[in-house]
């Protein structure tokens, strides 16, 4: 074991800082599912990615976009659910590494629980369009999946509380000028984004979201 640390030491030393797109990116997948771990309250945190199955390119891309941080490429994961159905998922993680450490300060300081927050400021200071762009692919969607349907967006904040989401939908309003208010799903907190602003969005974002996932963007209403 003592081998195995001394090399992974060694080989941490060898690292890059991160980029400034890859912490972008990794701010918008913290807003959706990234699970962010911290294994002592001194270490350095690791990251973990778990996608559906299906997602298989978006998890290529994610492990391409940080696969110097991961020893293990994806790998398929089986669980049973709750109502005894057999899941499969990718996933994969990062090392621990403090060049990770911004995001526990982000979304878990200065809170004292374990869980993960939506502090006031985030949104406003750190959400780029890289960073917007990443939280839609991560967990965004049409605001409306019917045949005929508008060009509004969601963004799925159901993990967060209902306090934090309003103050994150008010930053969105003032730093892009979002028509944006906050809705229910199963009566939990989520972010509608207007149709009228669906153009907005997309200069700001397109570029960033890859082939795989624009299946999530709202398609033409049929005349």
């Amino acid at each position: 074991m003592r081998g195995l640390s001394k090399k992974l030491k060694e080989y941490k030393n060898t690292l890059l800082p991160l980029t400034a797109f890859q912490k972008e990116a990794l701010i918008g997948l913290a807003l959706g599912d990234l699970s962010i771990r911290k294994q002592s309250l001194l270490g350095d945190i690791h990251i973990r990615f778990e996608y559906t199955i299906h997602s298989t390119e978006y998890v290529n891309h994610l492990y391409d976009l940080f696969k110097d941080r991961i020893l293990t490429p994806p790998y398929p994961k089986e669980r049973l659910s709750k109502s005894g159905n057999l899941n499969t998922t990718w996933r994969f993680q990062t090392i621990s590494d403090s060049e990770l450490n911004f995001l526990y300060t982000l979304f878990f300081e200065p809170f004292l629980d374990k869980k993960k927050h939506l502090p006031s400021l985030l949104i406003k200071n750190h959400l780029t369009p890289v960073s917007l762009a990443y939280w839609f692919m991560d967990d965004g969607g049409k605001l409306d999946y019917t045949e005929n349907n508008g060009k509004g967006i969601v963004f799925n904040t159901q993990g967060f509380n209902e306090a934090e989401v309003k103050i994150a939908c008010d930053e969105l309003k003032e730093k892009y000028k979002f028509n944006c208010w906050v809705g229910k799903n199963k009566n939990k907190p989520i972010i509608k984004l207007s149709g009228k602003d669906y153009e907005k969005f997309i200069d700001l974002c397109n570029e960033y979201i890859i082939e795989e996932m624009k299946y999530k963007l709202p398609t033409p209403i049929k005349l």
